[in-house]
C-alpha cells in the first residue's frame, strides 16, 4: 500500500492521514490499515505499541524505523529491505523510496518495531 503512494504529496495540515496527502505516521497508519492492522497515530505511539522490537541489524521488510530519542520519536518510515525505506519525509520530497544512507544527518534509532 505505501509503495502505491510514492509520488503523492507530504501533507501535515489537518492530520496528514489521506485525502490531501500524508505525513510520516499517517502514511504508516494508512498502509497498515490497508492490510487490516490498526496502528496508533503518531510515530512515538506506533513504535511504543508494536508487539515486537528488534535490533536494527535484524530489521525485515515491513518493520518500522524511527528517528529521534524515545519516547519522543519525530519520524517513522517503513523498511523495504536493502537499506531502503518508503516514507513521507517533508513537503518538498513528498512520499518517496529513500536510501537510509541519504538520511545520515538524522538520528536513526537502533531498534525497529514489528507488527
Amino acid at each position: 500500500m505505501a509503495m502505491g503512494k510514492v509520488g503523492s504529496p507530504y501533507f501535515y495540515q489537518y492530520g496528514g492521514t489521506g485525502a490531501y496527502g500524508f505525513d510520516c505516521s499517517g502514511l504508516v497508519q494508512n498502509a497498515f490499515a490497508a492490510i487490516g492492522k490498526q496502528l496508533p497515530r503518531t510515530a512515538a505511539e506506533q513504535f511504543a505499541q508494536a508487539p515486537v522490537h528488534v535490533p536494527l541489524s535484524q530489521a525485515q521488510p515491513g518493520d518500522l524505523l524511527v528517528w529521534g530519542s524515545a519516547p519522543g520519536f519525530y519520524h517513522v518510515a517503513i523498511y523495504l529491505g536493502g537499506g531502503k525505506v518508503v516514507q513521507a519525509l517533508n513537503p518538498s520530497a513528498g512520499i518517496t523510496v529513500t536510501e537510509l544512507s541519504m538520511m545520515a544527518g538524522m538520528q536513526l534509532h537502533p531498534v525497529a518495531a514489528r507488527y
